[in-house]
């Protein structure tokens, strides 16, 4: 297995695939749109909330994988947690999908010699894409363990899912 293999594969983890912990799609089915606006406390986050966030930064790096302009980021991270709030629940899984499935597909295209090349030079950001992409896909799997914890804190999650 070759690096971009692994990456691939991290994304599929990330995204549809059980392994090590529940896929996106495992973390998310059969919540409702009530279930997803649930925030259990003050200063927490709803599912809906954190998957807004994962949409926000997926895009945003893909983006720039795909050499793509992005304007400079006038928001702060808190925000990208509601910055897609005002969509239906089932868009925000459209748009989930549609971005995972990008990512997928525009790795598995890419030249190898693409995953040593930097981030952002632009901006100062020498880190390789390899190591970026790891934490993208490390950073997926955080917030799927928080939608977990959500669910089994609303009493929403069926452990047959994969988290007992």
């Amino acid at each position: 297995m070759n690096r971009k293999d692994v990456i691939l594969e991290q994304l599929l983890y990330c995204h549809k695939k059980n392994g090590w912990f529940v896929s996106f799609q495992s973390a998310v089915a059969g919540l409702t749109s009530e279930q997803t606006a649930w925030k259990g406390s003050e200063g927490n986050n709803s599912i809906k909330e954190i998957v807004s966030h994962l949409i926000f930064w997926n895009e945003r790096y893909l983006h720039r994988f795909k050499e793509i302009h992005l304007p400079k980021m006038e928001e702060n991270n808190d925000s990208t947690f509601r910055n897609l709030s005002d969509l239906e629940w089932s868009e925000l899984m459209e748009r989930f999908n549609a971005v995972m499935t990008d990512w997928y597909h525009t790795v598995s295209e890419c030249e190898d010699e693409k995953l040593d090349e930097p981030v952002n030079p632009e901006a100062g950001v020498n880190d390789p894409w390899i190591g970026t992409l790891t934490c993208v896909t490390l950073h997926n799997a955080h917030h799927i363990g928080q939608i977990v914890t959500i669910r089994k804190l609303q009493g929403s999650w069926d452990k047959e899912q994969g988290v007992s």
